[in-house]
């Protein structure tokens, strides 16, 4: 990812968290597959493959959508923001059919087939796919189950909730009611965790950039340098796991501080 000048550094930041956030960390995970899930039979072979890859701990990039990775503002995978729901192509070029699925650290959880191909838009606001986790894998969700219930929601509901960026519980036939996840999207439809991550960094950054302040001014003046002459940057780096891991600040007058 090459930084651009045209999203600026919020913009960019935003970028690259929502990349980190989607692309499943390489180590190895047992596959279990829902009642429900059924490959094609003409994508059988590429299934197969998939599944070799994710149990040896291989890359899962180039299945992944390629569409979010382009520009975070134009094009998001809502359906993952409100419910850690991610969805794979069979082959790298891409295809018609995706898998949907909950990955986590050892186990990837196959929820089901369908296409996503034009049309088929309304994929993104499957209630079938929540209550898929609600029913074979309730453990995964059980953190966003609510006590009260409503009335019951529909895919066309989900629809127009998210068309207007507002946050609606899935509430199933039996009553049972789950919130989105990680308090689900903002008003203009970015992620409300994209958005916490942006905050913690500027917090950071300000509080790095006030420390290093004072810290160039003593060098200045034990050095006998002027202050205004003096300039630093701030260096920061993220791991997989969004975890801010590496610090630096660099200056013109030869000193670098590890933060």
């Amino acid at each position: 990812m090459k930084y651009s000048e045209d999203l600026g550094l919020r913009g960019n930041f935003m970028l690259l968290i929502n990349r980190i956030r989607r692309i499943p960390i390489a180590q190895k995970r047992n596959v279990i597959e829902s009642s429900v899930f059924n490959c094609p039979q003409k994508h059988m072979h590429a299934y197969q493959r998939f599944i070799h890859l994710a149990e040896t701990g291989s890359s899962l990039l180039p299945f992944c959508s390629r569409g979010n990775f382009k520009n975070a503002y134009k094009v998001k995978d809502q359906l993952f923001d409100d419910w850690g729901i991610t969805h794979f192509h069979f082959v790298e070029t891409g295809t018609k059919d995706v898998m949907f699925a909950i990955v986590e650290p050892e186990i990837m959880y196959l929820l089901a087939v369908f296409s996503h191909g034009q049309g088929c838009y309304d994929v993104w606001f499957k209630k079938q796919l929540v209550e898929i986790i609600h029913n074979e894998f309730p453990f995964l969700i059980a953190h966003l189950k609510l006590n009260d219930s409503s009335k019951v929601t529909t895919t066309e509901n989900h629809k127009q909730a998210r068309e207007l960026a507002v946050n609606l519980p899935i509430v199933f036939d039996d009553g049972s009611s789950y919130y989105p996840t990680g308090g689900g999207i903002m008003i203009n439809s970015e992620s409300q965790h994209d958005i916490m991550a942006w905050m913690h960094l500027s917090r950071k950054i300000e509080a790095y950039a006030q420390y290093t302040a004072k810290f160039m001014e003593s060098t200045a003046y034990s050095h006998g340098i002027e202050a205004s002459k003096l300039s630093f940057s701030l260096d920061f780096a993220y791991n997989q796991h969004q975890q801010l891991f590496s610090v630096q600040c660099k200056s013109n007058c030869g000193v670098v501080i590890a933060l």
